[in-house]
C-alpha cells in the first residue's frame, strides 16, 4: 500500500495514513470522497470534481492550481464555521460538523458526517444495513482555518448512535462533550434546514480537502454554487435515493462537509461523492464513477455532476433534551428491521 501524508492539528506531528487500493464494498470508498482510497493517487493527482469560477469541469490534476472554484476560509471571514472540521476515521479522514440540537445544559454535542465516514474500515455498513449505538475510535478536530493560532480543539467520538449507506450516506457520532461546553468554547454549530433544498438554491459548501492537496492547502475551503435537480445514485452496491446535484469544487477530504443554503444559513445537505478523471474507463456505476438511476432502470454517468445527501429528516429524531431518540414517534429516519416508532409498534 501506498501512503498518502496527513495534516495534523498543530499541536500534534503529522503522521502517514495508508492509501487503501482494492475495488470492494468494504474500502474506504475513493469516489466518497474520503481520503486514503484510491492506490492510483500520487502527490498531484486528487479523487476530485472541480470546477472554475466559470463554471466548467477542469481536470483533477489542477486541485492546486488559482483555478479551482473555492477558497481557503480564513479566522476573520469564517468564525461561524469553526464547528466544521476534520474527522479522524483511523483509515483516512472525513469532514464533519457540529449540528444544533436545541438549548438543553446536558444534551450531548452531535457531529454529522457520511456513513462511509463512520470509523470503522474493518466492516463499513452493507447496502442494507443501519448501525445503531455503535463504539468508534474516532476523533473530531475543530478550528481548522489556516491561519488560526492556538491549538485545535480535538474531542473524542464517544459513539457511533446512527450510520447507514442505505438508500442515504450518513452517520451521527456523539461526541464526549456537551453542546453547552462546545458552545462556552466557541464552537459555533450549524443548523439543519427541516425540509429539502429548492432547485437552484445558492449553496456554500465548507470543508477540508486533503487528498491530492498541497499541505499548505489542508484547511477549510468554502466553494459555492447551486442545488440542481434530485436523482436516484447508483455506486457499486449502494444506491441513494434523492441525492442532490452540485457543481460545487470538491475532493477527497470533503465527505462529510455541509451543504449550506446562502438563503437561510441552515444545513441542506452532505456531500458524499463525484466522479473522478481517473476512472473514466471504468464500468458505469463502479467504484470512483457512480452513475444516475434513470428511466426504465437505464444508468448514465454525468462526469460534470457531484452529489450531496439530504439531511432533513434528522432534526426529526432528537428529542426535547436534545438528545438522538430513533424509537421517537416523529423520527423519519430508516430503522433497522425490527425497530419501531413509538405510535407504530406492534402488540405483544
Amino acid at each position: 500500500m501506498s501512503q498518502l501524508r496527513f495534516q495534523l492539528p498543530t499541536s500534534h506531528p503529522p503522521v502517514c495514513l495508508r492509501s487503501l487500493v482494492r475495488f470492494g464494498w468494504n474500502i474506504s470508498l475513493g469516489l466518497l470522497l474520503s481520503i486514503g482510497s484510491g492506490g492510483y493517487l500520487s502527490g498531484t493527482t486528487a479523487n476530485a470534481a472541480i470546477f472554475d469560477r466559470a463554471g466548467l469541469k477542469i481536470p483533477d490534476r489542477e486541485v492546486n492550481s488559482d483555478r479551482v472554484n473555492w477558497q481557503l476560509v480564513s479566522t476573520a471571514t469564517g468564525r461561524k464555521y469553526n464547528g466544521i472540521g476534520v474527522i479522524d476515521v483511523n483509515y483516512g479522514a472525513c469532514t464533519g460538523f457540529l449540528f444544533s440540537t436545541g438549548v438543553h445544559p446536558t444534551a450531548p454535542a452531535y457531529v454529522l458526517t457520511n456513513g462511509h465516514c463512520q470509523g470503522s474500515f474493518n466492516k463499513l455498513p452493507t447496502d442494507r444495513e443501519i448501525l445503531v449505538d455503535r463504539p468508534t475510535k474516532t476523533q473530531f478536530t475543530v478550528n481548522y482555518f489556516h491561519d488560526f493560532k492556538p491549538d485545535r480543539l480535538t474531542i473524542p467520538v464517544k459513539r457511533l448512535v446512527y450510520g447507514t449507506m442505505k438508500n442515504n450516506d450518513i452517520a451521527i457520532l456523539e461526541l464526549t462533550k456537551t453542546q453547552q461546553e462546545l458552545t462556552q468554547a466557541g464552537i459555533a454549530p450549524l443548523q439543519i434546514a427541516p425540509k429539502p433544498p429548492d432547485l437552484g438554491e445558492p449553496l456554500i459548501v465548507v470543508g477540508v480537502p486533503s487528498q491530492g492537496v498541497k499541505d499548505e492547502l489542508n484547511f477549510l475551503h468554502a466553494a459555492t454554487c447551486k442545488t440542481g435537480e434530485s436523482a436516484n445514485v447508483k455506486e457499486d452496491i449502494y444506491n441513494w435515493k434523492r441525492s442532490i446535484r452540485h457543481q460545487c469544487s470538491i475532493v477527497g477530504g470533503m465527505s462529510g462537509s455541509p451543504m449550506i443554503s446562502l438563503k437561510t444559513q441552515q444545513v441542506v445537505g452532505i456531500i458524499n461523492t463525484g466522479v473522478n478523471d481517473s476512472a473514466a474507463k471504468q464500468p458505469q456505476c463502479s467504484i470512483n464513477r457512480p452513475c444516475e438511476v434513470v428511466k426504465n432502470g437505464f444508468v448514465q454517468t454525468f462526469p460534470q455532476e457531484n452529489y450531496g445527501q439530504p439531511v432533513y429528516q434528522i432534526p426529526t429524531c432528537f428529542d426535547r433534551s436534545g438528545r438522538f431518540d430513533l424509537d421517537r414517534a416523529t423520527c423519519e429516519l430508516e430503522r433497522p428491521q425490527g425497530i419501531y416508532p413509538q405510535n407504530l409498534k406492534p402488540k405483544a
